[in-house]
């Protein structure tokens, strides 16, 4: 703190808890010299030292400060151990992705085993923070990786409380544990063996799920009891036939929320449902996000 009251350029500052706020005026070279002769050198003891984009009036300082602290938060979750980080002024594009759909992660994860899954999350992890992504959208990656594991178990009673560790998780660790757990359960459940008829329904589903399928009418399409259908279909797959049509349409209208530009009651018509109301309800319990929510953090900025 002595250090601080006696440059010139620093205007005032504060802390918040273990951050320092400085207010610094002056040119790129005394900014680049405070860096330089800091006490505490920029390393892997200390935390990153951000440099917020330069203002010109006293107007914008509320907005950059607010900005800041952002950063500061996107920061402390993707466990960022040292370095300096420039933040951009307005006039500046920053990187941008696009977070994976359903589809693509569907499509990563084919055959991968826990060594791999464990490779493949850290990656898109890192790629996430280079790309400024925010800790909501890292949740939502979370979640969509969550939705692809979950299809292939045949038993999952804790997907609620993943939902929301996930949507609690305090850093990038914690996200990559509740999955990797959840990878993990999967592995040792083993690959699905379904029975010709259960096969049967599953297809069905896939391909014609936009219908009001019911379990007696796939029955009868199947020439087959329906008590009995639905029986060997919980048993085999770990979901009863309503409980995996509907998981499925959310899966389906994750990526149309990403990938159109319908609006959110023509998805739920798109995916089978003439209610919208029941489909936000639905949505919101497989993601822990509304529709809205979703669709608002579908592209990966700063």
């Amino acid at each position: 703190m002595n250090y601080l009251r006696v440059i010139k350029a620093v205007k005032g500052f504060y802390t918040e808890r273990e951050d320092f706020i400085i207010v610094f005026q002056g040119t790129t070279d005394q900014l680049n010299i405070f860096i330089n002769e800091a006490p505490h050198q920029i390393g892997v003891a200390h935390r990153p030292f951000l440099i917020g984009a330069p203002i010109k009036n006293v107007g914008q300082l509320r907005t950059r400060y607010i900005q800041l602290r952002r950063e500061i938060a996107r920061q402390y979750f993707f466990e960022t151990a040292s370095g300096l980080r420039m933040m951009l002024p307005d006039t500046q594009e920053s990187v941008s992705s696009t977070l994976p759909s359903y589809s693509e992660v569907k499509k990563a994860l084919d055959g991968i085993d826990l060594t791999g899954f464990s490779i493949w999350l850290t990656h898109q992890f890192d790629a996430m923070k280079q790309a400024n992504a925010s800790d909501l959208l890292a949740r939502q990656f979370a979640l969509v990786v969550l939705l692809v594991l979950s299809d292939r178990l045949t038993k999952f009673d804790d997907k609620a409380a993943i939902i929301a560790a996930i949507n609690h998780a305090k850093d990038v660790s914690d996200l990559k544990g509740q999955l990797q757990w959840v990878a993990e359960l999967a592995t040792e459940q083993g690959t699905q063996q379904f029975s010709r008829n259960v096969l049967a329904m599953r297809q069905i589903i896939k391909k014609r799920y936009p219908e009001q399928l019911s379990l007696a009418a796939v029955a009868s399409e199947l020439h087959l009891n329906a008590v009995y259908l639905g029986q060997l279909f919980k048993q085999e797959v770990g979901r009863s036939f309503a409980q995996f049509l509907n998981d499925y349409r959310v899966d389906v209208a994750v990526d149309l929320l990403r990938d159109s530009d319908l609006d959110i009651g023509q998805i739920a018509e798109a995916v089978g449902y003439q209610n919208s109301s029941y489909f936000y309800k639905l949505f919101k319990k497989q993601t822990g996000m509304s529709p809205g929510d979703y669709r608002k953090a579908g592209v990966l900025s700063s």
